[in-house]
Protein backbone atom coordinates (compact mmCIF):
# COMPACT_ATOMS: atom_id res chain seq x y z
CA UNK A 1 0.00 0.00 0.00
CA UNK A 2 1.12 3.51 0.72
CA UNK A 3 4.43 3.46 2.55
CA UNK A 4 6.06 6.25 4.52
CA UNK A 5 8.25 8.26 2.18
CA UNK A 6 11.16 9.99 3.79
CA UNK A 7 13.35 11.99 1.44
CA UNK A 8 16.02 13.06 3.94
CA UNK A 9 17.78 11.71 6.99
CA UNK A 10 15.58 12.19 10.03
CA UNK A 11 16.65 12.72 13.62
CA UNK A 12 14.33 12.57 16.59
CA UNK A 13 15.35 14.99 19.31
CA UNK A 14 13.28 15.72 22.43
CA UNK A 15 10.08 14.64 20.68
CA UNK A 16 10.59 16.99 17.74
CA UNK A 17 10.78 15.91 14.11
CA UNK A 18 14.09 17.35 12.84
CA UNK A 19 14.95 16.41 9.25
CA UNK A 20 18.33 17.31 7.75
CA UNK A 21 16.60 19.50 5.13
CA UNK A 22 13.02 18.62 4.25
CA UNK A 23 11.12 15.37 4.63
CA UNK A 24 7.63 14.05 3.99
CA UNK A 25 6.19 11.18 5.99
CA UNK A 26 2.83 9.58 6.70
CA UNK A 27 1.30 10.50 10.05
CA UNK A 28 -1.77 10.68 12.23
CA UNK A 29 -2.38 14.09 13.78
CA UNK A 30 -2.90 13.74 17.54
CA UNK A 31 -3.13 17.41 18.58
CA UNK A 32 -3.63 20.81 16.97
CA UNK A 33 -2.82 23.78 19.22
CA UNK A 34 -4.17 27.33 18.70
CA UNK A 35 -0.60 28.70 18.58
CA UNK A 36 0.09 26.61 15.46
CA UNK A 37 1.86 23.65 17.04
CA UNK A 38 0.92 20.26 15.63
CA UNK A 39 1.61 16.87 17.19
CA UNK A 40 1.50 13.59 15.29
CA UNK A 41 2.64 10.00 15.30
CA UNK A 42 4.05 8.20 12.32
CA UNK A 43 1.52 6.04 10.48
CA UNK A 44 1.73 2.76 8.66
CA UNK A 45 -0.92 1.45 6.33
CA UNK A 46 -2.09 -2.10 6.96
CA UNK A 47 -4.45 -4.31 4.98
CA UNK A 48 -8.06 -4.07 6.07
CA UNK A 49 -11.08 -6.09 5.00
CA UNK A 50 -13.12 -2.96 4.50
CA UNK A 51 -11.82 -0.20 2.16
CA UNK A 52 -8.53 -2.01 1.44
CA UNK A 53 -6.27 -0.38 4.03
CA UNK A 54 -6.25 1.29 7.40
CA UNK A 55 -3.75 3.73 8.90
CA UNK A 56 -2.46 2.84 12.35
CA UNK A 57 -0.13 4.67 14.69
CA UNK A 58 3.47 3.52 14.99
CA UNK A 59 4.19 3.32 18.73
CA UNK A 60 6.97 5.52 20.10
CA UNK A 61 7.00 7.96 17.17
CA UNK A 62 5.56 11.14 18.66
CA UNK A 63 6.59 14.33 16.82
CA UNK A 64 5.75 18.00 17.04
CA UNK A 65 6.45 21.09 14.97
CA UNK A 66 4.94 24.49 14.30
CA UNK A 67 2.94 25.36 11.18
CA UNK A 68 4.68 27.73 8.79
CA UNK A 69 2.84 31.01 8.26
CA UNK A 70 2.40 30.03 4.61
CA UNK A 71 1.78 26.31 5.23
CA UNK A 72 -0.02 24.51 2.39
CA UNK A 73 -2.92 22.35 3.62
CA UNK A 74 -5.02 20.03 1.47
CA UNK A 75 -8.01 17.75 2.02
CA UNK A 76 -9.61 15.17 -0.25
CA UNK A 77 -13.27 15.69 0.65
CA UNK A 78 -13.26 18.84 2.77
CA UNK A 79 -15.73 17.89 5.48
CA UNK A 80 -13.74 19.99 8.02
CA UNK A 81 -12.68 22.62 5.50
CA UNK A 82 -15.44 25.02 4.43
CA UNK A 83 -13.34 26.70 1.72
CA UNK A 84 -12.64 23.41 -0.11
CA UNK A 85 -14.43 22.83 -3.38
CA UNK A 86 -17.31 20.36 -3.26
CA UNK A 87 -16.54 16.78 -4.22
CA UNK A 88 -13.57 14.47 -4.07
CA UNK A 89 -10.18 15.71 -5.32
CA UNK A 90 -6.96 13.74 -4.90
CA UNK A 91 -3.50 13.60 -6.39
CA UNK A 92 -1.81 10.47 -7.72
CA UNK A 93 -0.46 9.65 -4.24
CA UNK A 94 -3.97 9.52 -2.75
CA UNK A 95 -3.69 12.76 -0.82
CA UNK A 96 -6.24 15.52 -1.13
CA UNK A 97 -5.82 18.40 -3.53
CA UNK A 98 -8.56 20.72 -2.20
CA UNK A 99 -6.72 23.62 -0.52
CA UNK A 100 -7.70 24.69 3.00
CA UNK A 101 -6.67 27.66 5.08
CA UNK A 102 -4.37 27.60 8.08
CA UNK A 103 -7.24 28.94 10.21
CA UNK A 104 -9.56 26.10 9.13
CA UNK A 105 -6.91 23.53 10.00
CA UNK A 106 -6.32 25.12 13.43
CA UNK A 107 -10.08 25.04 14.08
CA UNK A 108 -10.34 21.36 13.14
CA UNK A 109 -9.92 18.73 15.80
CA UNK A 110 -7.46 15.91 15.19
CA UNK A 111 -10.41 13.49 15.14
CA UNK A 112 -11.64 15.32 12.01
CA UNK A 113 -8.61 14.17 10.01
CA UNK A 114 -7.65 10.83 8.52
CA UNK A 115 -4.00 9.97 7.99
CA UNK A 116 -1.91 12.75 6.46
CA UNK A 117 1.30 13.21 4.56
CA UNK A 118 3.21 15.85 6.50
CA UNK A 119 6.22 17.74 5.18
CA UNK A 120 8.63 19.33 7.61
CA UNK A 121 11.63 21.57 6.97
CA UNK A 122 13.77 22.16 10.04
CA UNK A 123 11.20 22.33 12.82
CA UNK A 124 8.46 23.88 10.68
CA UNK A 125 5.55 22.12 8.95
CA UNK A 126 5.39 23.39 5.36
CA UNK A 127 2.67 21.09 3.96
CA UNK A 128 -0.08 18.79 5.22
CA UNK A 129 -2.14 16.71 2.81
CA UNK A 130 -4.89 14.48 4.14
CA UNK A 131 -5.13 11.01 2.55
CA UNK A 132 -8.49 10.11 1.06
CA UNK A 133 -10.12 7.22 2.88
CA UNK A 134 -13.70 6.24 2.11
Amino acid sequence: MIAAAVSAAVLITAGAFVPADSAAADGIVTAIHPDGRVEWTEARFVKAEENGSHAERVPGTVHQAVLAGDVKIFTAVGSWCASAAAGLATGLDGTGSNPCTRAEFLAAGPDSLDAVKITVKGDVVTRIAEYYHP
